[in-house]
């Protein structure tokens, strides 16, 4: 997979292929960082921008360089923070989606983000560095293509921000886009057989996986019933993916998987520590999870973190399936 560089400095210097340009719908040059490309790569960088015809918010468009180190700029147009209420989350990841797809479309191999939206526009920092981090690397999973891509951080505050998602301590990351949500979904559908078709069947798991964990259904989780997924990352490769729903008092831990060949790197406990960090976010007194009885491992495991069986819970999940389970709970210290 490529490499992520986090790094603070002058977007405009960066001797590689490509830069983006966080633009505006006009194409015509603007303040921050729109303006500093635009002064940077001289004038025949406007002539080029205004054939264009503009650039609809989330798309992007590609021009030379000029007189730039990179040799191409591409221009995207971030959406203006409103709270949140007009599909900004989408826009945003979109922005870097549309992007990365035009470097590949232009066999380019490195390039720079800056932090769409977060000046002028109003973006809150934090939750835009998590939409760029998931979006980058759920779309640099399935794009060898590209060989590095950077963050150009150009203030203090973001860089921060940047470092701490990509620290190693930090191992998941929020599942907003729908290109995330594809990426959850291929990772269910590796785990789920790799670990639940010993255990109850492979007609039983792609029934599960389908109905559960499709790109639909975990949507529709996400957007309709309150679910919060993140994927985890282990060396900026996705390992897992956590799902938690939080219900008054109590965290219900949805799912927590680790891919098979990155067990035994310490993920597990991370990934507990991060769960157990969000549900006192909440407010929640316990932990609650279903775990199926002939899991022996992953009910030991449950254990170590505190987990005791509370009572068996038989589910019909249809089609003729049952699930035969036992409810787990782990008290949280609240001092």
């Amino acid at each position: 997979m490529a490499k992520i560089e986090i790094i603070k400095g002058d977007i405009t210097r960066l001797h590689i292929d490509a830069i983006v340009n966080a633009a505006n719908n006009s194409l015509t040059g603007g303040g921050g960082v729109d303006g500093a490309i635009h002064i940077a790569a001289g004038p025949e960088l406007l002539r080029s921008c205004k054939l264009l015809e503009g650039c609809e918010t989330g798309d992007a468009k590609i021009t030379k360089g000029f007189n730039l180190p990179a040799k191409f700029v591409i221009h995207t147009v971030g959406p203006v923070w409103q709270e949140g209420k007009t599909n900004e989350n989408q826009l945003l990841a979109s922005c870097y989606k549309e992007s990365l797809m035009l470097a590949v479309r232009n066999n380019i191999r490195t390039l720079a983000f800056p932090n769409i939206s977060t000046g002028i526009y109003g973006y809150p920092k934090p939750q835009a560095a998590t939409i760029a981090f998931e979006t980058i690397q759920a779309f640099l999973i399935n794009h060898q293509q590209i060989d590095r891509v950077i963050c150009c951080c150009f203030d203090e505050e973001n860089l921060k921000i940047y470092r701490e998602l990509y620290d190693k301590g930090i191992v998941a990351v929020r599942v907003f886009s729908p290109l995330a949500i594809e990426t959850t979904s291929k990772l269910a559908e590796k785990i789920w057989h790799e670990h639940y078709v010993p255990m109850i069947g492979i007609e039983q798991v792609s029934y599960m996986v389908n109905s559960f964990q499709s790109v639909k259904a975990i949507g529709n989780q996400i957007n309709n019933e309150n679910y919060q997924y993140y994927i985890i990352y282990h060396q900026s490769e996705p390992a897992g993916y956590i799902a938690i729903k939080p219900m008054g008092e109590e965290l219900f831990l949805s799912k927590f998987y680790i891919i098979q060949e990155k067990r035994g790197t310490g993920l597990g406990k991370k990934g507990y520590d991060f769960i157990s960090k969000k549900a006192k976010e909440f407010g929640c007194k316990s932990i609650t999870l279903t775990v199926n009885k002939n899991n022996i491992n992953s009910i030991k495991a449950y254990r170590k973190f505190g987990f005791e069986i509370e009572n068996p819970v038989i589910t019909d999940i249809g089609s003729g399936f049952i699930m035969d389970d036992y409810k787990m709970r782990s008290r949280l210290d609240t001092d």
